[in-house]
């Protein structure tokens, strides 16, 4: 009994020889463990895991050109740079990654995805399409982006390995599926939206020089009546909008998937049939980032002025206010920023200024919001490669939604409100877009 109670070193000083640590074991030591590769870490051995992947220390040269690197800043780094950091980086930003949250998966992390990457580019190594689809669990968010010390962007490294991947034939089949839909409808559904848009506002025709509405294809696909809503609400607010390139994809799909040659072509045709307008509104964030930042980056010519909707919306606020009821509306509302919307283009005060304008007062604020604004799972094309996943995500935001005691959780991105209500469980709130909401309150156009 009193040996229980001596420290553990007495056994020293009476002599005896000390019990030995015992050793730490490596791939190879036991006749059940196989030898791994080298570089190889053996914690990282998960089934959906593709073999060959290294994730050793950086030598001490090597660790010491990296921290040089990192020092430079953002626009002085290549994207080569940026991926050799993250692929030694200790995974410190998993918690913003939606993907990696959703599958709950080292294969996810954007640490994984970064190493695949730049095996594949900086090293030259084989990809197959195990690897490859890797690549594609990203919705394209940029959450991780305020969660790096050093500001690192993995959402358009990947974009360059997914471009590699379609080049080498190994991207996942949905990605082929969908480039053949877009060069057969000119965008990523298998329907003609032009049929679609010229149904909901037949009197919208295009007139040079006017103001063009350029309704995004998840909208006229999901929810063609908010693009009557946004019409009737613009010409309230004293526009004469015109309907820019219905049914035409703005080609964000193809770029976000590697598909480079036919984003470019696919570009170019839209960049033309928009030329003929002064100012273009996108309805979609994704759609407004694409003409007004991707165009200029590929060397077209965009059209004048590209903006989000909310933003010609929200500088007739004062109208809305004048229109609404005088009394609140009854129900709680939450606000959930959509990624491009808030992260990209920088839009955080128009909305919410227009949908405190629709029912009297401030919305309610998600646990995560703003820059920290949480992916409803549906950019990039992460629904078509891991749907299972991106319904997650959105169920994510319903949870922050339902701890905001919100029973409506409004948006302001057609993409977001379509994955949010197909993630939505019962008991949690209802999802409504921010048009919906406006053009109800003001009784400009009936509700949902």
């Amino acid at each position: 009994m009193l040996g229980l109670l001596l420290p553990r070193h007495h056994g020293r000083a009476q002599g005896r020889r000390p019990r030995p640590a015992p050793r730490r074991l490596r791939g190879g030591d036991r006749p059940d463990q196989p030898q791994l590769p080298a570089g190889l870490h053996p914690r990282l051995r998960g089934r959906d895991r593709p073999r060959g992947l290294p994730l050793r220390k950086p030598a001490g040269q090597e660790r010491l050109r990296l921290r040089h690197v990192l020092r430079r800043g953002v626009r002085a780094r290549t994207r080569a740079e940026d991926r050799a950091a993250c692929s030694f980086c200790p995974k410190l930003c998993r918690h913003a990654c939606p993907a990696a949250q959703a599958e709950a998966s080292e294969a996810a992390t954007p640490t994984f995805k970064q190493q695949v990457a730049l095996r594949a580019l900086e090293r030259g190594e084989a990809l197959d399409t195990g690897q490859a689809r890797v690549l594609y669990k990203c919705t394209d968010c940029r959450g991780t982006v305020d969660a790096c010390r050093h500001r690192i962007s993995v959402a358009e490294s990947l974009r360059e390995a997914r471009a590699l991947a379609v080049q080498r034939g190994v991207a996942p089949r949905e990605v082929h599926e969908l480039a053949r839909r877009v060069r057969e409808h000119g965008s990523p559904y298998a329907r003609d939206l032009e049929a679609v848009a010229r149904g909901v506002a037949p009197e919208a025709h295009a007139r040079r020089g006017a103001l063009g509405v350029f309704p995004a294809c998840a909208e006229l696909a999901r929810a063609p009546e908010d693009l009557a809503r946004a019409l009737a609400l613009l010409r309230a607010a004293g526009a004469a909008p015109s309907l820019a390139s219905p049914g035409r994809c703005c080609g964000y799909p193809l770029d976000a998937a590697g598909l480079r040659e036919d984003f470019e072509r696919h570009a170019a045709g839209t960049a033309h049939a928009l030329a003929a307008f002064d100012e273009v509104l996108a309805t979609g964030p994704s759609c407004a980032y694409t003409l007004a930042v991707r165009y200029r980056e590929l060397g077209l010519r965009p059209p004048g002025r590209v903006l989000p909707l909310v933003v010609r919306l929200a500088a007739a606020a004062d109208r809305w206010r004048g229109l609404a009821p005088a009394e609140a509306w009854s129900r709680r509302a939450a606000y959930h920023d959509p990624c491009f919307l808030a992260r990209r283009l920088g839009r955080l005060r128009e909305p919410r200024e227009l949908l405190s304008a629709a029912t009297g007062r401030p919305p309610l604020e998600l646990a995560y919001r703003e820059a920290e604004t949480r992916c409803s799972g549906g950019g990039g094309v992460y629904p078509l490669t891991h749907p299972a996943a991106a319904a997650r995500c959105g169920a994510a935001v319903l949870e922050l939604a339902r701890e905001a005691e919100a029973d409506v959780l409004v948006t302001a991105c057609p993409a977001a409100r379509w994955r949010l209500a197909r993630a939505r469980r019962p008991g949690d709130p209802e999802v409504r877009s921010l048009v919906s909401v406006l053009a109800e309150r003001t009784g400009l156009a009936s509700p949902d």
